[in-house]
């Protein structure tokens, strides 16, 4: 029994305490790597926000100024126009020379006056439910 007083006594002085410090050690490096971790990601998740809330203010501010809020209507409309002289035409046959777009163009009409009717809905949806 002696023996193994002495061999408690040994582990309690020397080597337990060291292998607590060095787990204690560990444990505070570890939750300092894991606080630094955490500060980075608030960080980035706050410069996202703000990238965010910059690009929403461009944005807001484009729109309000009438030239940057006439580039859509100012595509849109003469298509229409074109369209509804092509389907009044072909209707009542006004024998008016409509002259057809070229092949790239005939395209992009239709997907600029589809954009218009349907983003713009959604976009004024979207800015009502905002305010």
């Amino acid at each position: 029994m002696p023996f193994l007083g002495f061999f408690v006594r040994f582990l309690g002085n020397g080597i337990l305490s060291r292998i607590v410090g060095y787990l204690e050690k560990k444990q505070d490096a570890d939750t300092a790597k894991d606080g630094h971790a955490r500060d980075v990601a608030v960080e980035a998740l706050k410069a996202e926000i703000a990238a965010r809330q910059a690009a929403a203010e461009i944005v807001k501010a484009e729109q309000g100024w009438w030239v940057t809020a006439l580039i859509r209507p100012l595509f849109a409309y003469p298509l229409i126009a074109w369209w509804w002289a092509v389907i009044l035409d072909s209707i009542f046959h006004f024998g008016w020379k409509i002259a057809a777009l070229p092949a790239p163009l005939s395209e992009w009409a239709g997907w600029i006056v589809l954009s218009f009717f349907v983003t713009r809905p959604f976009e004024k949806a979207v800015r009502s439910w905002r305010s």
